[in-house]
């Protein structure tokens, strides 16, 4: 078990809480070098690369330290309300990577997590705090004690203890609330000994930052009570006070205080002055100590930022923005925020602010700061840099109309229009708006623009030219993004490669994206973060969709939906359940896509044509025909290049299952038509629709060759193979279609079959076992008369049948019989 604690000024540290969480491993041999890796890697955070590499990042470091220990672990956080950032981030992916890691967390505030179980600690009820005061009284209290009581702690157990403790002692709660609880807990507490409240006071700060368990360690006592006044001998005595009086216990590794709220009312009853100069002492104390590492510069400058003057305040921020910025840009964020408050030139800090956001992919933030910055920049660079973030971050929330009011008033104030004009192209694009010399003019812009404008520049064009069907310019697009990036710093270079694989993935291509998205997870070792706006999530899941690993791409959706939905990702959201709409229909799961289109995606012409030509095969699945075909023609009227090639196969399949092929041939040769110059993706679905509706074998193969590498792809070749020139093809197609979980598409290629004499291959993948299990089931017998038959538990019987199930595509006992009956398995 691992346990940390979040602090109050934990928010601007980054990863502070879970390293409070792995420190006890450095008690342990087999984790202690990682251990140390990880120190290592936050303490050299400030550097963001080394020799034109990154550095180890420090959330994937501790992914690594929790996944490689033995058995299951729990990381349990107290206080997760006051976690930093780039923390909760590492919180949300640290499962998946993980399988062996359970996480509880506790909160004042429900966190930004998405959470199997949540269970909410209601105040004790008046019944309830009777009998607590009973049980510390061991006798019943009066009516009017338990309404005092209930009154001052408000149903908070501990401060129904201390309020009786108080009580007890004659520390009478006179002032109201909150101050009658932290009366109640002063009151009882320190009463006697002014050392003893100095240097718990002196503590409490400190526990704001770190760990005060060491204290007894040698060096740290004197450092403490020259922060409180005193002197080592009043210290020890104060020290030796301190936990008779409970007020601090012995953990065994050192003091800590008996509760967190002792700390928090310590703290609380400083007045403004005192609080000030005991942060600026503690900061002076850790410069003096020196700051040799990230860690220790961002407690130095938590502590400043409460007590330095505005200069001291504003330089220490600064310099733990620079110390977070490559490895934790939420973090980073968080202080540029903090130095913007006390600046001049808050428009400079707040578009830094912006970009840190956008890195960390919270787009609304990175909006919010940027229209901000803006308001306040003076033309130039870093208005424009700032003009283009924030044009993103409104787009990847699907606020298209937003991003083109924002473009509309920037534009004329570019040092340089050239990225800001290929993000109007794609806009317009996407939304199907009349066209303007945005592309042309972005195109003529690139090779001269600002360096750092070039990869933003290269990415626009190369969506734009997806969406326009246009696949050599998105190819040649695609050749400038990536040539621009082996240019540019890791957190850009990683950006531009995950853009590239997200483009050419969604064209239909599989090799090259899995070597970029390798390249890519390269440098997110070094960094820390990726996914800008979701963009490596939702290439993934096409990726994996593409090499026919369904099952993995749908819980790879299902792990990234949520959080892409939290930081308002909706653009990229949309795209991504497209994508799981896309698996479940092929595979017959038409009740789970209906839910998933029933979900409406931001509005625009590309969303929307893509969501009509969902639903044309929704209805098409379930039988509606005139649905589908009302679907099939709102799909068409949206004009969309890359709608276009997408529902002409729709509409191909449509005539096409019904035995109409003649009525398929316009649509097919239409869609042949508009894949001249379209994506891979297009051209095979071309091939495809040209042998299905004029039986034509040579675009079957032609569709197959395209296919090597791409399993749905090639069974739906195979099959028109089978159909029109080789029968043998239609097995092979058969067995594809099953390992897929295709299920229609296996159902019909069966039906083709049995029409042409053949029977499907053997499935060699059952075990003898499962193989048994099936002949029974063929025989009529349950579960349990299985289990008796066989000497298994029925457990075991019901894992026998799902393993049956995942490898046959079959889903139900009948269809087993039928399939075995048949001759099948």
């Amino acid at each position: 078990m691992l346990r940390g604690r979040a602090r109050e000024l934990d928010e601007g540290l980054a990863y502070a809480p879970l390293v409070d969480a792995l420190e006890s491993l450095g008690r342990e041999p087999k984790a202690q070098q990682r251990l140390w890796e990880l120190y290592d890697a936050i303490d050299r955070a400030a550097l963001g690369h080394h020799q034109g590499h990154p550095v180890a990042a420090p959330g994937a470091l501790a992914a690594q330290l929790i996944a490689a220990l033995p058995g299951r672990t729990l990381l349990a956080i107290d206080d997760v309300h006051h976690a930093d950032a780039d923390t909760l981030r590492l919180l949300k992916t640290l499962p998946r990577s993980c399988p062996g890691l359970a996480i509880v967390v506790t909160a004042r505030r429900p966190p930004s997590l998405e959470v199997d179980m949540a269970v909410r600690l209601d105040p004790l009820s008046r019944a309830e705090v009777r009998n607590l005061i009973t049980s510390l009284l061991d006798r019943t209290p009066s009516d009017s004690m338990v309404d005092r009581v209930l009154a001052e702690s408000q149903g908070n157990p501990w401060f129904v203890q201390e309020a009786v403790l108080a009580l007890v002692q004659g520390g009478a709660v006179r002032s109201p609330d909150p101050g009658a609880r932290r009366g109640a807990i002063l009151s009882r507490i320190f009463q006697r000994d002014k050392a003893g409240r100095d240097l718990a006071r002196v503590l409490a700060t400190l526990g704001r930052t770190r760990d005060t368990t060491a204290i007894d360690t040698p060096g740290t006592l004197e450092e403490v009570a020259e922060l409180a006044g005193l002197d080592k001998r009043a210290a020890e005595r104060a020290l030796v006070a301190l936990v008779r009086d409970g007020v601090l216990v012995d953990t065994g590794d050192g003091y800590a205080f008996a509760h967190p709220l002792v700390a928090e009312a310590l703290h609380t009853d400083l007045n403004a002055g005192e609080r000030r100069r005991l942060h600026a002492r503690i900061a002076a104390m850790l410069q003096r100590q020196g700051l040799s590492g990230a860690r220790r510069v961002l407690e130095w400058a938590t502590h400043m930022a409460e007590g330095g003057t505005p200069d001291e305040a504003r330089t220490a921020m600064l310099r733990a923005a620079e110390v977070t910025r490559w490895t934790a840009p939420l973090s980073a964020a968080h202080w540029y925020g903090r130095a913007a408050e006390i600046a001049e030139n808050k428009g400079e800090l707040m578009a830094l602010q912006a970009l840190s956001y956008w890195k960390g992919s919270r787009p609304a933030l990175a909006l919010n700061s940027a229209q901000r910055a803006l308001a306040q920049l003076p033309p130039g660079r870093r208005h424009t840099r700032t003009s283009y973030v924030a044009v993103g971050a409104a787009h990847a929330m699907g606020w298209y109309d937003v991003a083109l009011a924002i473009l509309a008033k920037q534009l004329p104030r570019a040092d340089d229009p050239t990225a800001l004009l290929a993000q109007r192209a794609l806009l317009l694009g996407e939304l199907r708006r009349p066209p303007d010399d945005a592309a042309r003019l972005a195109w003529a812009g690139l090779p001269s623009c600002p360096p750092e404008d070039r990869v933003i520049t290269a990415g626009a064009l190369a969506m734009w030219a997806l969406v326009e069907g246009d696949w050599p310019q998105t190819e040649r697009a695609v050749s400038f993004l990536l040539t621009f990036a082996a240019a540019m710093p890791p957190g850009a270079r990683l950006a531009a490669l995950e853009s590239a694989a997200h483009v050419l993935a969604t064209g239909g291509e599989l090799a090259r994206p899995l070597k970029l998205l390798e390249e890519a997870e390269h440098i997110h070792r070094g960094l820390g973060w990726h996914d800008i706006a979701g963009q490596n999530a939702r290439t993934t899941a096409v990726v994996r969709r593409l090499s026919g690993e369904w099952e993995k791409a749908l819980a790879d959706i299902r792990a990234s939906a949520g959080p892409l939905t939290e930081a308002g990702l909706l653009e990229n959201h949309a795209l991504l359940r497209n994508v799981e709409a896309d698996i479940l229909l092929d595979q017959g799961r038409y009740d789970e896509a209906r839910a998933i289109l029933a979900d409406p995606p931001p509005a625009g012409a590309t969303q929307t044509g893509l969501r009509h030509m969902y639903n044309a095969r929704l209805f098409l699945g379930t039988g509606d025909r005139a649905a589908s075909w009302r679907s099939i023609e709102l799909a068409k009227a949206t004009g969309v290049p890359e709608v276009l090639h997408r529902v002409l196969a729709v509409e191909v399949i449509w005539h096409a299952v019904t035995g109409e092929t003649v009525g398929a041939r316009p649509a097919a040769e239409r869609l042949d038509d508009a894949a001249r110059n379209g994506t891979p993706r297009a051209k095979m679905a071309a091939d495809l629709a040209m042998a299905w509706a004029f039986g034509d074998a040579d675009r079957a193969h032609a569709a197959l060759e395209k296919a090597r590498g791409l399993p749905y792809e090639e069974a739906r070749a195979r099959l028109m193979i089978g159909l029109y020139a080789d029968p043998a093809q239609l097995a092979k197609a058969h067995t594809l279609f099953t390992a897929l979980g295709a299920a229609p598409w296996r159902d019909r290629t069966l039906q083709h079959m049995r029409e042409a004499g053949i029977a499907p291959a053997p499935s060699a993948t059952l075990t003898p076992a499962e193989r048994r299990v099936i002949e029974l089931v063929a025989e009529g017998r349950s579960n349990p008369q299985i289990a008796d038959e066989l000497h298994y538990s029925r457990k075991t019987v019901e894992v026998y049948l799902s393993r049956v199930y995942a490898k046959t595509g079959l889903r139900s006992r009948l269809e087993v019989a039928l399939a075995v009956e048949r001759g099948e398995l």
